[in-house]
């Protein structure tokens, strides 16, 4: 909420200073076509992470706080050794998702630091498919304003 203050006050201030109305609709086009190129590139990392990892057999362990950020994830036991998922857990019917001592084929990474189970596989892929969609189409906005 504080952010739609800070870019209406931002947005008075630069009209008040001269700013005409269309270069701010063309300053907030180009704002979004970079947090869809941002939005691109991490999906492509994590889809290039994905190709280079190798498909285990894990076994669903639990769900605690990830090492590597604040967030809530699946844990995977492979070979005795437990490894986080990439993303946070899905937030939905967590019971339904997630069965204790069910058996799946993951993607393990070939550094070992976490694993890619079939939800952030699909993430991945739907995430990826959706920038590379909307990013011409931001991108057309803000030449078309020119």
């Amino acid at each position: 909420m504080e952010a739609v203050a800070v870019i209406a006050v931002i947005s008075v201030v630069l009209l008040i200073v001269g700013f005409k109305p269309i270069t701010l609709a063309m300053l907030a086009a180009g704002l979004i076509a970079l947090g869809i190129a941002a939005m691109a590139l991490f999906f492509v990392y994590f889809s290039i992470r994905m190709l280079l990892a190798r498909s285990q057999q894990a076994e669903f362990s639990r769900i605690a706080k990830s090492p590597y950020n604040r967030f809530n994830v699946a844990y995977y036991k492979i070979g005795g050794k437990e490894y986080p998922n990439v993303f946070p857990q899905e937030g939905v019917l967590v019971k339904k998702l997630y069965k204790s001592s069910s058996t799946y084929k993951v993607l393990l990474d070939r550094r070992g630091k976490y694993v890619f189970d079939r939800f952030s596989i699909t993430t991945c892929i739907a995430g990826l498919i959706f920038c590379l969609l909307i990013l011409p189409a931001a991108v057309f906005l803000m030449l078309r304003l020119l």
